[in-house]
């Protein structure tokens, strides 16, 4: 089974491309759509994925890309659209405008699951006043959306989501997401976004006591200059039988990664 993991960035053209700068929309889309098949991959996890946003041309992104790829899918929001520029927490897991994660497969799927992840919440911005609604950031919360799938030697449970730009709350995060998926059919794999260093993701409660391990090395950020990993697969009861991937696509600020499990 190969797995994939890329943040979208809505399909905006990544730097590199001849459209750079430009709108996302369906001929990016169509674009992203052409370079994921070429991947080979069985699964795709996705994280910032539009759905029915004017940014992306109003597309359902995970729907699009699904029927484009002959796959199953699966999409959950964190965030439903925006007021006056001002992010909403997503209150059902596809509302009708949104912006969240998509999980993408060619195996049969016997369950799906959306499980809510708490954010940061507020906090001051360092020089701002504290009146103003420039002196606040907010941190929404996150999703974590799995599935779990029929294999030929069972149900394998594979999860994906995109964690906090704040490396403690993305800690906590990943510890909820992992703490839940480990209670479905294994094997298990968690992959995404997770908004951590490979050094942060190694010292994570999760990994450092056994329950998941890092399956893909690769530098995946930024797509155009890549630096560091930030999108990362976990597994427990898998094992990588290759080494992983790096796609660098022509959109969005990351590269995918991808790799080849079976069952350990």
């Amino acid at each position: 089974m190969r797995v994939l993991t890329l943040n979208l960035q809505h399909a905006a053209p990544a730097r590199t491309a001849v459209d750079a700068g430009g709108p996302a929309g369906a001929t990016t889309l169509d674009r992203a759509a052409e370079e994921i098949a070429a991947t080979g991959a069985d699964v795709v996890l996705l994280q910032e994925v539009d759905r029915n946003l004017r940014r992306s041309g109003g597309l359902d992104q995970a729907a699009t890309l699904a029927q484009r790829l002959g796959m199953a899918h699966r999409f959950a929001a964190n965030i439903a659209g925006t007021r006056v520029g001002v992010p909403l927490p997503a209150r059902v897991s596809t509302p009708a405008r949104g912006y969240g994660v998509a999980l993408l497969t060619r195996l049969p799927v016997a369950t799906w699951h959306v499980m809510r992840l708490r954010g940061g919440g507020p906090r001051r911005r360092t020089g701002r006043p504290a009146w103003s609604p420039l002196g606040w950031t907010w941190d929404p919360t996150r999703v974590l959306l799995a599935a779990v799938l029929r294999t030929g030697a069972g149900p394998v449970s594979v999860g994906v989501t995109h964690l906090s730009v704040r490396p403690d709350v993305a800690r906590r995060q990943l510890t909820a997401a992992a703490g839940a998926l480990l209670t479905l059919p294994g094997p298990h794999l968690l992959g995404g976004d997770l908004n951590l260093d490979a050094a942060a993701v190694a010292s994570s409660e999760v990994v450092a006591d056994g329950r998941l391990a890092p399956l893909a090395a690769g530098l995946t950020f930024t797509n155009a200059r890549p630096r560091t990993q930030l999108d990362h697969l976990l597994a427990s009861g898998l094992v990588a039988t290759g080494p992983a991937v790096v796609h660098h696509l022509s959109v969005s600020d990351h590269a995918g990664l991808s790799v080849d499990v079976h069952r350990s």
